[in-house]
């Protein structure tokens, strides 16, 4: 038993499968089994960089014709007068999205603030001169002195500025890794209904009721009788591949949803997974004693989702066999 009115674990899973009957024994085999679950998605994402890309191919295949120029400034300055629409792709040359703000070489202290138009309109003189500026002063000129293609430039671009998503998509590898095994508890459960990301006001027209400030919310997946009465049970996926998360913070949110979900007579099941709790064993242990179904990946495997499952719908059960854990 946790310290602190912590529940007793329930550990038949972990004697079932592995013979294991004690608490740090199970922990052990729970961190034992921990492992990341990347995808090719995760490191970066291509799609979604291959289709950036081909928005402003025109625009950068224009650009492109200023890498073999002897007299850059000179061809610039005709491009933006003959197609001002190559604006839209110079904040991209800095690997910005946006506004570009620089110091300015000729005036120490000032800052020259650079928007650049999404929508092409014909440029003034001093606005051009503007950006020719923007050219030299961001050493972008000197670039182009030594790259062949400015479309290949922006797509390494691309992939540079992606990985600042890795961290959101940790958690759709994480939903990625445990869907072979929920489909195939469901296929031994087969009274389950089941809806992945599902909805407050969706769980509401399947008759499944959630406490009311819940509503909002988007669960990673929901299971449910089909038959009356409507148990119902959610489930949160989360994966830590790196540190950097706040796990006391993250236990402490959990643990709460347990709390009030059991009383609210809805199951909870957690699952998590990834190296980035390695370091962090005092905050898992303190979930693995205080969440019932505290789930990953490599246990899943093995059945644990599946034994989760059919516990936290027992409750409403009323000894039906088919559903005997």
């Amino acid at each position: 038993m946790g310290g602190g009115g912590l529940q007793v674990v329930d550990l038949s899973f972990y004697q079932t499968h592995y013979g294991i009957t004690t608490l740090d024994a199970a922990f052990e085999k729970f961190v034992g089994a921990l492992q990341n679950y990347f995808d090719a998605d995760y490191y970066v994402a291509w799609d979604a960089i291959y289709q950036r890309v081909d928005d402003i191919r025109p625009e950068l295949n224009i650009l492109s014709s200023l890498c073999c120029a002897h007299d850059k400034l000179s061809v610039a300055r005709n491009l933006l007068t003959r197609y001002p629409e190559v604006l839209k792709a110079f904040p991209l040359l800095m690997a910005r999205r946006g506004t570009v703000q620089l110091m300015d070489p000729r005036n120490e202290g000032k800052v020259t603030d650079y928007t650049f138009p999404k929508r092409a309109r014909k440029l003034s003189p001093d606005e051009i001169e503007h950006y020719l500026r923007f050219l030299c002063d961001s050493r972008v000129i000197e670039l182009l002195d030594h790259i062949k293609s400015v479309p290949d430039y922006v797509t390494g671009v691309e992939v540079g500025m992606d990985t600042n998503g890795r961290k959101n998509r940790g958690g759709k590898c994480g939903v990625k890794a445990i869907r072979p095994f929920v489909e195939d508890a469901l296929t031994k459960l087969p009274q389950l209904e089941s809806k992945e990301e599902a909805t407050f006001d969706y769980l509401s027209t399947q008759g499944c009721s959630l406490p009311e400030h819940y509503r909002g919310e988007r669960w990673d997946w929901a299971f449910w009788l089909r038959d009356a009465p409507r148990r119902l049970v959610v489930m949160e996926i989360n994966h830590y591949g790196a540190n950097g998360s706040k796990p006391k913070a993250i236990v402490r949110d959990y643990t709460g949803r347990d709390k009030e979900l059991t009383a609210a007579d809805v199951g909870f099941i957690w699952v998590t997974d990834g190296l980035g709790w390695g370091k962090k064993s005092k905050p898992l242990r303190e979930a693995f004693e205080s969440i019932r179904f505290l789930v990953n990946v490599g246990l899943a495997k093995d059945g644990q989702l599946e034994w989760a499952l059919r516990r936290a719908i027992r409750s409403s059960l009323k000894g039906r066999r088919d559903y005997a854990a």
